[in-house]
Parts: C-alpha cells; sequence; structure tokens
C-alpha cells in the first residue's frame, strides 16, 4: 500500500519538493543503470516511465504552488470555469485535484496559469525544436503505455533521444517558470519594502 502521511506524527500535508526531488532522482537512476545494459528493452521502458512520472510531477507541483497562492495572496481576477478545473480544490488536504488533461494540454495550461496568477511575463517555450522532440515522446510514451503490439512496446535508439531531450526541456521550462516568479518576488520586495 503506497505511504500515506501521518498528521499525528506531523508530517506535512504536502511535500512537493521531495516528490520532485524523488522523481528526478529516478530518472537519473534509470539512466545510469541504462548505461550498464543499453540495449536493455526493460530499462528503457524504465527510463520512459521515470521520465513521464518526473514530468507529471513537476505539473502538479505547479499547481500546488498557484493553489497556495490563490488560498494566500489576493488576486484582482476571477478564474475561469476551465482554469478552476484544472486546479480543482483549493484546500490543500482536498482529494479534488483537478479535471485530468492529456499532458500537453495539462502542461500548457498549467503554466500559463501560473503566469496569470503571478503576475509574470512567461510563456512555456514550445516553438522549438526540444518542444517538438518532446511531443513525439509522448507519442511513443502513450504507444508503450497502451501497447496494441509487440512493436509498441519496443524502445529505440531514436526514442531514447526523445525521451532525454523530453526531460530536459520540461525541467528547464519548469526552471524558467519559477525563475522568473523569484525574479518578480525580489522585484516586489525592492519596489515596496525595501527604504
Amino acid at each position: 500500500m503506497p505511504g500515506i502521511q501521518n498528521f499525528e506524527a506531523g508530517e506535512g500535508f504536502i511535500r512537493t519538493y521531495d516528490l520532485i526531488e524523488a522523481l528526478r532522482d529516478d530518472v537519473h537512476t534509470a539512466f545510469e543503470v541504462l548505461e550498464s545494459d543499453k540495449q536493455n528493452q526493460y530499462l528503457r521502458r524504465s527510463v520512459v516511465r521515470a521520465v513521464f512520472s518526473h514530468i507529471e510531477a513537476l505539473i502538479e507541483s505547479v499547481k500546488v504552488e498557484i493553489r497556495s497562492s490563490l488560498r494566500i495572496e489576493k488576486t484582482n481576477f476571477e478564474l475561469s470555469k476551465k482554469e478552476k478545473e484544472l486546479l480543482g480544490s483549493l484546500s490543500p488536504i482536498s482529494k479534488d485535484k483537478g479535471r485530468q488533461l492529456p499532458l500537453e494540454q495539462n502542461l500548457k495550461s498549467t503554466f500559463k496559469l501560473a503566469a496569470k496568477v503571478w503576475d509574470l511575463d512567461f510563456q512555456l517555450n514550445t516553438d522549438g525544436e526540444d518542444y517538438r522532440d518532446f511531443i513525439v515522446a509522448k507519442s511513443y510514451r502513450n504507444k508503450l503505455t497502451h501497447p496494441k503490439t509487440y512493436y509498441d512496446v519496443q524502445v529505440t535508439d531514436d526514442d531514447m533521444h526523445y525521451y532525454a531531450v523530453a526531460a530536459t526541456w520540461v525541467q528547464q521550462e519548469f526552471h524558467r517558470l519559477f525563475k522568473a516568479r523569484v525574479d518578480n518576488l525580489e522585484a516586489y520586495i525592492d519596489k515596496y519594502l525595501v527604504d
């Protein structure tokens, strides 16, 4: 049975940083282990699973931060119905984590909402080759997780390239989003709190 936080023992409601770190370590470990047997299909599929678990966790952690901001900070706008469905309940202990969207739509909508809520001049970089490689990796991952033929579960050398790029691109965009958030907060502090 999956672990459950023990509130009586002082364990917190949300541990997104630990989640991200654990899954990032899974990605690194999966690639390291694959180095010892590069043609092993099981190890290649393990990389794919690790990469996309990490990507899903990064998206959810952005949502957690957006929910937190909406609970704590005053906003001068209302969320649209779609934005509310994307986020789900703002309560940190609610089981309603929002509507399940296809990965690409979830990623784009979540980052766009983060920029809106945090008042950032940020747009997800979807114009480059890395984003196109992410889309290819996602489509290959979909075949792998919903196989119809033997070939759907075979991970080629080219596929591995797409998975590596997808992992790197999403992590870079995640870091870029939070750097924009930190820069925005620093500018706010400089403007309003520094003499």
